[in-house]
């Protein structure tokens, strides 16, 4: 074949396989969620995705796939360019996503036999600090910006305490009345360490996760609040799927607890009990905060 005919016929190749990926793609069914560990996510979330598809009467389990983005926004962008069906994560995350999305919540996941938990704020037992106010001019760790018990949730309570948040490096250059400094420390186990060994003065978790430490650690910290109790994770779907998909994938995700494969499906996926609708004062305590949510994640 002449030169002048063969490299516009590899461009057509390309194309073709590129229109041809396009193509499975679309026709996949996709969960997606937020998470700095991809891989591991990747590995727990896609058995899950794969009984989905199966449900929907995909013909392959590859059809079920999972994608991980690596914050709010580029959830948002990937559920409006239709590239994630499902997305699961911690509701004041979804409130986030969903604003710019438009994907909706619907079910509710429960981990451990457990709908809901509750953000702990905690000080080491020796610790002069009593309450939130005492946190003046501290500093307080958090997980990560994407977590809701590690970081929204106390955040929220601190502010509505009347507490200015800004981040530790501009505390310590210069400390005004109100406010409190905050870090990020990646994980909760840090978190607890950090206060343990007094590098911060306070930090936030859920309060399973303070459970799970062993009691030497727990008799040696102090809970000073306690936020309300709100679900681990929520369901969402994006905009444009059909009535008849949404009602499929609800009763999907509702039937797993009825048969013991499913059963055993849930227990692998970070051993979740079931999923149930998001009762109606749910969700009306996530509308309640969302401005609040919202203006945290700087999302107008």
């Amino acid at each position: 074949m002449p030169t002048r005919w063969f490299l516009p016929a590899l461009g057509i190749l390309a194309w073709c396989v590129l229109t041809l990926l396009n193509t499975a793609q679309a026709a996949s069914l996709t969960i997606g969620t937020i998470s700095n560990t991809p891989v591991k996510e990747i590995r727990q979330y896609t058995p899950i995705a794969q009984h989905l598809a199966a449900r929907l009467g995909y013909p392959r389990p590859d059809e079920g796939r999972v994608i991980v983005a690596r914050d709010i926004r580029h959830m948002a962008e990937m559920i409006k360019l239709g590239e994630v069906d499902i997305y699961i994560d911690s509701p004041l995350s979804s409130l986030g996503v969903n604003r710019l999305s438009g994907a909706e919540m619907v079910l509710r996941r429960w981990k451990h036999d457990i709908p809901e938990y509750e953000s702990l704020i905690f000080v080491r037992n020796e610790s002069k600090i009593e309450s939130l106010s005492d946190l003046e001019g501290e500093i307080i760790g958090f997980k990560d910006p994407n977590s809701t018990s590690g970081y929204l949730l106390p955040r929220i309570a601190l502010t509505e305490s009347g507490l200015d948040l800004v981040p530790a490096s501009r505390l310590k250059a210069q400390t005004k009345p109100g406010q409190i400094g905050y870090q990020f420390t990646n994980a909760n186990e840090n978190t607890i360490v950090w206060v343990l060994f007094g590098k911060i003065a306070a930090g936030a978790i859920a309060w399973d996760e303070l459970l799970s430490r062993p009691s030497s650690e727990q008799e040696r910290l102090r809970v000073i609040h306690q936020t309300p109790a709100l679900p681990r994770h929520v369901v969402n779907f994006r905009p444009g799927l059909t009535s008849e998909t949404r009602e499929a994938l609800i009763d999907a995700l509702i039937d797993l607890e009825r048969s013991p494969a499913g059963k055993e499906l849930l227990k692998a996926f970070e051993n979740t009990t079931r999923f149930d609708l998001l009762p109606p004062e749910t969700l009306l305590q996530l509308e309640q905060i969302r401005p609040a949510v919202l203006a945290i994640l700087g999302i107008p």
